[in-house]
């Protein structure tokens, strides 16, 4: 049977294919936003069903998901500080409502 933070890594994974696909910017940032938040459901149901989270392997999904949810736009240097200088979920939004 599958974990349950499984299933919300999947879900966060079906919303970041649903960004590449988007077409309006604000439908990518809302759903690269919903990817982030699936993300953090699975880390906390992993925490919460007792699985040991490992530092190293915890970064590197980390640095995974940034390059993922990374701004077309955005610089390798721009990329390389978000990850050495995380901000807190909350105060990472790109949009306003």
């Amino acid at each position: 049977m599958a974990k349950t933070s499984d299933k919300f890594r999947k879900n966060a994974h079906n919303c970041l294919q649903l960004a590449d696909g988007a077409t309006i910017a604000q439908a990518t940032r809302r759903y690269k936003r919903m990817a982030r938040a699936w993300s953090a459901l699975a880390a906390e149901q992993d925490w919460l069903d007792g699985y040991p989270i490992q530092n190293d392997r915890a970064s590197e999904l980390a640095g995974d998901a940034i390059d993922g949810l990374r701004d077309k736009d955005a610089s390798d240097a721009d990329a390389k500080a978000r990850k050495s200088h995380p901000v807190e979920f909350r105060d990472a939004r790109v949009d306003n409502d």
